[in-house]
């Protein structure tokens, strides 16, 4: 086809799309024509296929991290299908290069792909294979993102023939959404410059919020994956998920985890106040990435950082590359096995005269770059990034076991409507309905649990923040799953509630495997509030649940030598709400010890020791005061001293751990090697000590200006980590 014949082709069918084709700059055939040389020139250098070991990506036999961002053009933004400017785009792709881009996760726009229902466009696939042709020149692998929905900002991205039908649930619109999935597979089933498949980014889509279900989710995830499955088994897949775990969405990662062979976080703290009441760079707000990846991970898959940042129209660009610095390295430190942030580079200022730039300023400056690619402070801290992770020799390591298991309830975890673990036989003469079970009554709408799932997540979020800071590692496995293979389980309220909000606590019967699980020399935390309940319970916690305490303030007084904890020490807390989640629970001890008492004398941490194992228990919720303190690491906060005296009473020795609170220490584990990512939380500088109870003979900080060795000093070490700073130390 002559290519004023093929523009006119293509401008046709992007008018019949409901989309703008502009003449000046699109002239595919002939780019076409002037860059098949070069393809074929190419085609030597092809990329090594990638897959997936259960652990990290591999290529020629070696595991490897991707890191990159997601590409939205500055000038065209996702106009770009039909402001097609290829060498605009080889310019992307060369920055790219420069900043150590290997991975760069694109949307394919799917109105541009197919303008009418079944009929695909010969042009889009044209553009695709030009991508393609540079992933191959600069050895930056594609990740692209399928029937878009809602990238960026407000907008939706939508088909000019959907009609109003429901992308997750019509039938119609699952046959098309899974021929289109099934055409890329057929297409590119042996393509090595896709690292994966991403079926499309944060669903449920806005467009109809609320109305997507758990089995919808499920379904529609099944259906697009078989497509791609039909013909091609090379590329792993994934669903580009935003806060789907923290919010209790459908397409959290227990309900897809058996589509999927990857999952993927959206840690966008500064979204998520209601659980981050923070300034975007603080302490809670830069665990973000590591606590969604650890949450993913209980799900059984590995995961990866798909979006995370701020925009410099909201935030000092020097704390937005801070801020995504230590969540960069806590979250490599957590697991995560790739980074893909958001996004490549700001909006032209053409952009702020059209939506969505004009409805939404701070899209317009999320960019590592600016929109003529000049380098902002978040693209020279990616570089060093990438330059280090870029070093590691990933055979044989993986993430280190986790101390603490913090244990996920499976009504949490479970899709909506499942009773299979209900304890239901055969058939019934009077069969089982719940109110909270919108399942079982056709029509009912499912309960509202946002209110229960933020007390669940926010709790959770603080016992993970607080293991950190005691030293520990911490991990999420499911109420189901392999939780007693942790030495410690933490149990922080809700976990031990009870009452209609069945969502955020245990089955009764799980409190039998924890006594066994004691008896057999585990160590479990438990903080209960007044709507706790739990079965005979003295025996475990050496104390039982008597009445409420109602109170507004809460000060606990040490009586009793624990660990680090003297008596007279005092923790204080200010309750942040009102009500039986908040209040206490009056205890009665049988048998346990009391180590600390409250404000009237009362009971308030009891210890106590059953067969082999250990527990400690709080009479007061004191994670979820800390959920809804806003900034409140960045004071003198000192609960992980209870954590850490718990520790030191059972005799629990992590692997790494360091002698400020602030800074944490994971380790990427080998037989013989391995690699400590610390992470400095905080807006301090610290000269610090790093412990470890590994026989470790040599030691190397790696950096990208150069490698230094490390003076051990008989178990430690000292180093010094500047605000807000990621490092990885090297041991054999």
């Amino acid at each position: 086809m002559q290519p004023k014949l093929q523009w006119f082709v293509g401008c046709a069918i992007t008018l019949l799309a409901g989309l703008t084709c502009f003449a000046p700059q699109f002239s595919l055939a002939a780019e076409t024509q002037a860059t098949s040389t070069q393809s074929d020139r190419v085609e030597s250098q092809s990329l090594p296929k990638v897959h997936l070991d259960g652990t990290y990506f591999v290529r020629d036999g070696k595991r490897f991290i991707p890191v990159g961002a997601h590409w939205v053009p500055a000038k065209a933004a996702m106009q770009w299908p039909v402001q097609w400017d290829p060498k605009d785009v080889g310019a992307d792709f060369a920055k790219m290069h420069e900043l150590g881009y290997s991975i760069v996760r694109f949307d394919m726009v799917w109105p541009w792909f197919e303008p009418r229902p079944g009929d695909y466009n010969p042009a889009a696939f044209q553009e695709l294979d030009f991508l393609i042709s540079l992933a191959r020149t600069y050895r930056i692998y594609l990740h692209p993102s399928l029937f878009i929905g809602g990238e960026v900002g407000e907008a939706y991205w939508d088909v000019p023939w959907r009609h109003g039908r429901h992308p997750h649930a019509d039938p119609e619109m699952l046959r098309l959404e899974t021929n289109l999935a099934t055409e890329f597979g057929r297409r590119y089933a042996n393509e090595s410059a896709i690292i994966a498949w991403d079926l499309t980014d944060e669903p449920p889509f806005w467009i109809v919020d609320g109305q997507t279900t758990d089995a919808m989710a499920i379904n529609w995830t099944r259906l697009i994956a078989a497509g791609i499955r039909r013909y091609d088994t090379l590329h792993p897949i994934v669903v580009g998920t935003s806060g789907q775990e923290i919010s209790h969405g459908p397409f959290r990662a227990d309900n897809i985890a058996k589509e999927v062979d990857f999952f993927s976080v959206h840690p966008f703290t500064i979204y998520a106040p209601d659980l981050f009441p923070d300034p975007m760079l603080s302490e809670r707000g830069t665990y973000g990435a590591a606590f969604e990846i650890a949450l993913s991970n209980g799900a059984g898959r590995p995961a990866m950082i798909h979006e995370m940042g701020g925009s410099t129209a909201q935030y000092a660009p020097e704390r937005v590359a801070a801020y995504d610095r230590v969540m960069m390295y806590s979250g490599l430190a957590a697991g995560s096995i790739g980074v893909d942030l958001w996004c490549y580079t700001d909006a032209a200022p053409e952009q702020f005269h059209k939506v969505p730039y004009l409805r939404t300023p701070q899209e317009t400056a999320w960019g590592m770059t600016t929109w003529d690619r000049q380098d902002k402070p978040l693209a020279r801290e990616f570089k060093k990034f990438s330059q280090l992770v870029g070093s590691l020799d990933l055979t044989g390591i993986s993430s280190a076991p986790a101390d603490i298991g913090i244990v996920v309830p499976d009504e949490w975890a479970k899709p909506h409507g499942d009773f299979s673990r209900f304890g239901l036989t055969g058939p019934e003469v009077t069969p089982y309905v719940s109110i909270n079970d919108a399942d079982a009554i056709p029509g009912r709408p499912q309960p509202d649990a946002s209110g229960a799932n933020q007390w669940l997540m926010g709790s959770s979020l603080s016992s993970f923040i607080l293991a950190h800071r005691a030293g520990l590692k911490a991990d999420f496995p499911r109420e189901y799953g392999d939780w007693e293979k942790r030495p410690m389980l933490f149990m922080p309220s809700p976990l031990t509630s009870t009452g209609d909000s069945f969502l955020v606590h245990v089955h009764s019967d799980f409190y039998v495997k924890v006594k066994k699980y004691v008896e057999r020399g585990g160590f479990v935390y438990a903080s209960v509030a007044a709507d706790a309940a739990i079965p005979d319970m003295a025996p475990l916690f050496g104390a039982r649940l008597v009445d409420t305490a109602t109170v507004s303030e809460i000060t606990l007084k040490v009586v009793t030598p624990f660990g680090n904890l003297k008596p007279g020490d005092t923790f204080h807390y200010s309750l942040p709400g009102s009500g039986p989640k908040y209040w206490g629970s009056i205890l009665e001890v049988h048998g346990g010890k009391v180590i600390a008492v409250d404000q009237a004398g009362r009971p308030a941490l009891v210890a106590n020791t059953l067969g082999s194992g250990k527990t400690l228990l709080s009479a007061y919720p004191l994670e979820a005061y800390l959920a809804g303190t806003p900034s409140v690491f960045e004071g003198t906060e000192n609960t992980h001293r209870i954590y850490q005296a718990f520790r030191e009473w059972t005799g629990v020795k992590p692997l790494f751990r360091t002698d400020q609170p602030s800074v944490e220490v994971s380790a990427l584990k080998g037989d013989s090697r391995g690699y400590a990512i610390v992470v400095n939380h905080s807006a301090q500088s610290y000269s610090l000590n790093v412990f470890t109870t590994l026989q470790v003979h040599s030691l190397t900080r790696l950096a990208p200006e150069g490698n230094k060795p490390l003076a051990l000093n008989g178990s430690s070490w000292n180093m010094d980590i500047g605000p807000y700073e990621g490092a990885v130390v090297e041991w054999k």
